[in-house]
């Protein structure tokens, strides 16, 4: 019994700091106050609330698509999301999702960054992270080609250390063909077509091993 009403005022209490997220307007940013109370509270049990309130977000989703709305003028819910990732900072999908939305979407480009550099500091293994913080970067060319560069060789040393257990294995010569692009466009670099060359080799070199299972992720 204790142990229901332990779960209920929980609950009572990430509603509470949600809805004055959204009233006052503040988004993902929210209050200091407000934050510090969640972590207070929560504990273990806040895993379980980010759950339940992910699968109220899916949810959402479904009902915004069907009404005939764009997913990508959807904000409502993104309070939703930063209480998530407050109440389970391991939430990898979260930060994910909340990023990409906000930069490539919605075009707030920083903020959403800035929400996937604290997915990195907060989950710095999750692959997933690391190819949206490229996806975002070479999508929105935010910093221009030196970033792509830094996002690119970050997410393909994590490919490396992971030794081929990586949920998209496929990614690794995506992250080579941006590198290509990118090293292709910038000028500013003497020898940026012949490191150009050199990702080009690799994507297709990967490409090829990779269709037949041959592949072993290395150093970029």
């Amino acid at each position: 019994m204790k142990g229901r009403l332990y779960l209920l005022s929980l609950l009572f209490l990430a509603a509470a700091v949600f809805l004055g997220i959204a009233a006052s307007g503040r988004g993902l940013r929210g209050s200091r106050a407000g934050e510090e109370a969640i972590r207070a509270g929560t504990g273990e049990l806040g895993t379980v609330i980010a759950d339940l309130l992910w699968l109220q977000l899916d949810r959402y989703h479904h009902i915004w698509m069907y009404q005939g709305n764009q997913w990508a003028t959807a904000t409502d819910y993104l309070p939703q999301l930063w209480l998530i990732t407050r109440l389970d900072p391991d939430f990898a999908e979260a930060y994910i999702d909340g990023g990409y939305h906000l930069a490539v979407n919605l075009g707030h480009v920083e903020d959403g960054l800035e929400l996937l550099y604290s997915g990195r500091r907060n989950c710095p293994e999750s692959e997933g992270i690391l190819w949206e913080i490229l996806a975002v970067v070479w999508e929105t060319g935010h910093g221009g080609p030196r970033a792509a560069h830094e996002a690119a060789w970050d997410y393909l040393r994590l490919v490396a250390r992971k030794r081929g257990h990586i949920t998209e294995p496929w990614n690794e010569a995506n992250a080579d063909l941006i590198l290509e692009f990118t090293f292709q466009d910038d000028s500013s670099r003497v020898n940026h077509e012949r490191l150009a060359r050199i990702y080009e080799g690799r994507t297709t070199l990967i490409r090829y091993a990779r269709s037949r299972d041959l592949w072993t992720p290395q150093q970029p």
